[in-house]
């Protein structure tokens, strides 16, 4: 007897109404904000750090709780109930941890990192079976590409237990970069209504763009300095993609 796959059982499980363009923009929304998530908790939670920039624990607090949100508005799928309870564990345990204990930080960072890839897993299965809104795909697309590259960068800077598995191929850096260059000049092209927040939040990516692939090529220098710019550009990015989809009746 052939065992069902794992696309089968998630379409089973999870109450998702498929083919739903918001639908579809939530469970993009996740995947990009898991990685945000992640990549803020590593400049936040880092032993390296005395005084480390507040916003980082904002960010983090604030992409975890919109992925419980959206978790939620999806119907609360078990297949995302596991990782995303165990995400939210280790959150909490490095969100009340003293600072005399910094120690701990890259072990509870790698268990954080290894459940983002359950959830992240589950979630891209489901979005493979969903249809998103064609107006709004590619706009989802780039933001989990942005996400991508930074969650890359941020693992690159940050003192792992252990990067094997984790980190991008400097040939899919390569590739995944290039790819969001043409991108934009395909949404540029496309979205010409919105073209100042474009260029603007192309602009931030340009900026970092030395930075990224310097780590890529294991060139790593100083402490940071893509958050920021790519947190606010990929989450612009998914707003814009929101304010596209058709209004639920």
């Amino acid at each position: 007897m052939r065992k069902p796959s794992l696309l089968l059982l998630l379409c089973l499980i999870c109450p998702l109404v498929w083919g739903d363009a918001r639908s579809a923009g939530t469970l993009s929304e996740i995947l990009s904000r898991s990685q945000l998530m992640c990549a803020s908790a590593m400049l936040y939670f880092n032993p390296a750090e005395r005084r480390p920039d507040p916003r980082g624990l904002s960010a983090t607090y604030e992409h975890l709780n919109l992925m419980e949100t959206y978790w939620v508005q999806l119907g609360q799928p078990e297949a995302f109930a596991q990782p995303l309870r165990a995400i939210k564990a280790v959150f909490d345990t490095l969100d009340h941890l003293p600072a005399a204990e910094r120690e701990r930080y890259p072990e509870l960072i790698q268990q954080l990192l290894d459940h983002q890839q359950q959830l992240h897993q589950a979630v891209s299965v489901v979005y493979a079976g969903a249809k998103p809104d064609p107006a709004a795909a590619e706009l989802q697309v780039q933001s989990q590409a942005l996400a991508a590259l930074l969650l890359d960068y941020q693992i690159r800077l940050y003192p792992l237990p252990r990067k094997s598995g984790l980190t991008l191929t400097p040939e899919r850096a390569r590739d995944l970069d290039q790819a969001i260059v043409r991108r934009f000049e395909t949404l540029l092209a496309r979205h010409v209504d919105q073209a100042e927040l474009l260029t603007k939040i192309r602009a931030s990516y340009l900026f970092v763009r030395p930075l990224l692939q310097q780590a890529a090529n294991g060139r790593i220098a100083g402490s940071g300095g893509a958050e920021f710019y790519l947190n606010r550009a990929s989450v612009d990015l998914d707003e814009l993609a929101a304010a596209l989809l058709p209004r639920a009746p």
